[in-house]
């Protein structure tokens, strides 16, 4: 049976119109209210996707390497060569730098492991020569493997149970080592009295040459002023050999001339004039020995260029013919103004000097 409707009153319309109204509202709330919610749920998927495509691209640039500069020409095109060439290089320098990583890792390793590392016995170079675990007592024990911990044990119960040999063993090693301490002590005791004899000798020696080179000087002179004493009587009755020459008998270059008569011109050199002439100290001498040069003084300046003015006087080719050249007998007369224009030459570049 079909219901039935009655016509409303006013009063139920009115109702019925309120209720409407009501439920429009709330209708009309809830769509603002999801379409509210959509909206922030697209804006938070859209920052979700925009942080990964950041990420994505910090990724790339860290992989791939940065991103080509933009082209403003549409017939741009990436040269993809250079790209993966770039891409190789950095790939291989990230590998190198690992492997680097990992050697100073592993060195580091290594020490560490080394600071506790312990050679057995056996495998020590002294093992093959016979050395004996006393020689080894300063090894820590605990450093020990267990053959070379026993073997230790072992002969400290020797030790122990064998005191007085091993006194007796440890006397004599100590006495063969005072016996090599003492030997040594001689043999350093030895090469000091050889290092004080050999300059004893080398003093002697230089005494003597001094000795032997004052006596050539004081001779020089001597003959100097035979020659030119005027109630002297030479009468062309001087040779070659008779000439005081300013040279030792013996020159620095062991060039042996003991008969002046067997002098030649090689002989007359600046050296061996300059040592004659001018005199060593016994310093100097001792400085030229180890090869170390000294100063010249003011007075030693002075001294030396008086002897050579002294000299060059003597020797002088003009003063020399007037005063000495008439006593030199005729058949050395040639061979003497040879040497006498030698000498001046000399002395005139020692002057210089």
């Amino acid at each position: 049976m079909a219901k039935l409707h009655f016509k409303r009153t006013p009063a139920e319309e009115a109702k019925r119109a309120l209720r409407k109204a009501r439920k429009a509202a709330k209708t009309a709330r809830k769509r603002s209210h999801l379409s509210e919610e959509a909206a922030e749920h697209e804006e938070t998927s859209s920052e979700r996707r925009h942080r990964r495509e950041v990420i994505d691209s910090d990724l790339d640039e860290e992989v791939y390497g940065p991103p080509p500069p933009p082209s403003f020409s549409s017939a741009h095109k990436p040269d993809y060569d250079t790209i993966l060439s770039e891409l190789e290089d950095a790939r291989f320098r990230e590998k190198m730098w690992d492997a680097l990583r990992d050697d100073e890792r592993l060195d580091g390793i290594d020490a560490r492991f080394n600071d506790y590392a312990h050679v057995p016995d056996r495998w020590r170079a002294n093992a093959a020569s016979g050395a004996s675990l006393e020689d080894q007592m300063d090894v820590d024990p605990r450093l020990m493997d267990d053959d070379t911990y026993a073997e230790w044990i072992r002969a400290g119960m020797w030790r122990r149970k064998h005191a007085r040999q091993y006194e007796e063993e440890a006397r004599i090693k100590a006495k063969k080592a005072a016996r090599s301490a003492r030997k040594k002590e001689m043999k350093a005791e030895t090469a000091r009295l050889e290092k004080v004899a050999e300059e004893r000798r080398k003093q002697k020696k230089r005494e003597r040459e001094s000795q032997r080179e004052e006596n050539a000087r004081a001779e020089y002179d001597r003959k100097w002023k035979d020659i030119l004493d005027p109630s002297a009587r030479h009468a062309s009755s001087l040779s070659f050999g008779d000439i005081p020459w300013p040279l030792f008998p013996k020159t620095h270059s062991d060039i042996t001339h003991s008969d002046p008569s067997s002098m030649t011109l090689e002989h007359f050199t600046a050296t061996a004039i300059s040592a004659f002439l001018i005199p060593i100290s016994t310093i100097s001498a001792l400085a030229q020995d180890v090869g170390v040069s000294l100063p010249n003084h003011d007075r030693d300046k002075k001294e030396k260029k008086e002897k050579l003015r002294e000299t060059m006087l003597r020797f002088h080719p003009d003063k020399f013919e007037g005063r000495v050249m008439r006593k030199v007998i005729e058949a050395d007369k040639d061979r003497v103004r040879e040497a006498v224009g030698q000498v001046a030459r000399v002395i005139n570049t020692l002057m210089e000097e």
